[in-house]
């Protein structure tokens, strides 16, 4: 998948949500922002690089529509600033790599217990990462250089409302970037699990 269609896929969605969101207004739904702070973990696989462990932060926006008292489906646009994914080192120098995501996709939310205060996501689409990569030469010119990797992502999580319309949730999420191997660029599969802070309007 190159960037025209994962920019046609943002493009088509954004349509979707403009198509039925008056039609939404008039059912039971509402607008949802959310903020996350976490962690990316474990070993970009096929990379080589060693096991990484580093803050990271990112945010959602989108719609959710009420199919019941207790179900929502609905539409999600994010972003993800991973910082330093991967570092390794040779007799020539350093290479460290960092990488943010913008993402689209679809998301479920169910709500249980008595109060239908508990609650469990999951969610899917397609994300567009890029990395930068920087290498420090210990002797002679060093240099940087810029990619893209597009690919799946999902994640699950599960929380609980602490008011009507505000929730906190422990989350779960994997992206996968399918790097140009003619290039150097390796596949990239990245863990990141934190806590989300959601508003639903």
């Amino acid at each position: 998948m190159d960037k025209q269609v994962f920019i046609r896929s943002i493009f088509a969605g954004c349509l979707l949500l403009a198509a039925f969101s008056s039609s939404a207004m008039a059912a039971d739904g509402g607008v949802f922002l959310d903020a996350k702070a976490g962690s990316i973990f474990g070993k970009p696989a096929g990379t080589g690089y060693s096991s990484q462990t580093h803050t990271s932060w990112g945010a959602d926006g989108g719609y959710l529509w009420n199919t019941d008292d207790a179900t929502s489906v609905g539409l999600e646009f994010g972003y993800m600033h991973f910082g330093n994914i991967a570092q390794t080192g040779g007799n020539s120098g350093v290479v460290s790599d960092s990488a943010n995501a913008m993402t689209v996709g679809g998301r479920f939310e169910h709500r249980f217990g008595e109060d239908k205060a508990w609650l469990v996501q999951l969610r899917a689409g397609l994300s567009s990462m890029k990395v930068d990569g920087d290498f420090n030469a210990f002797f002679g010119p060093s240099g940087s250089s810029s990619w893209r990797e597009n690919g799946p992502y999902f994640g699950f999580g599960m929380g609980r409302h602490i008011t009507q319309g505000f929730s906190v949730l422990v989350v779960y999420s994997k992206f996968v970037g399918n790097g140009d191997a003619s290039k150097g660029q390796p596949d990239l599969d990245v863990n990141w699990i934190g806590l989300v802070a959601e508003y639903r309007f």
